[in-house]
């Protein structure tokens, strides 16, 4: 799972959230169409996940005026925690309550929360972001100013 590899497909437990979309809502990752999607494992019982994911709630309306999407998975283990926690982002949301033995979670070797992917519309890998502020950072960089 570095830069340049294509990142596995998965598909949407049926357990998901997805405020934005109203009739057609995407089944799994290769049916999302913007530009980029920023994948974010986490899970409500993480500090720094909770610390992250308030950052990328505030700054979703102007990532998403990017073309960038993010898809949070949950490593939560109880829907109704899974729904308190992340019932009020903007962004598509999903847990299989299987923690650390979700297939998502091991297609993607995660070990640590909170781990991000940004991934182009073919799902390459194009940065593992270690921050919500570097991948700020990469949007301001390649995607703002890139466009003046």
């Amino acid at each position: 799972m570095k830069i340049g590899n294509t990142a596995p497909d998965f598909t949407f437990s049926s357990n998901f959230l997805a405020p934005q979309f109203n009739n057609e809502k995407p089944q799994k990752l290769s049916d999302i169409r913007s530009e980029y999607t920023l994948l974010v494992f986490g899970a409500s019982w993480c500090p720094r996940c909770n610390e992250e994911l308030v950052k990328i709630k505030e700054l979703y309306p102007g990532w998403k005026a990017q073309d960038v999407e993010v898809v949070f998975v949950s490593l939560d283990d109880d829907p109704q925690t899974f729904k308190n926690f992340a019932g009020n982002f903007p962004f598509i949301s999903m847990c299989d309550y299987q923690k650390w033995d979700s297939p998502v979670v091991n297609d993607y070797y995660v070990f640590a929360t909170p781990t991000m992917y940004l991934l182009d519309k073919k799902r390459e890998i194009l940065l593992r972001p270690n921050s919500v502020a570097q991948m700020d950072s990469w949007v301001d960089w390649f995607l703002v100013q890139g466009k003046k």
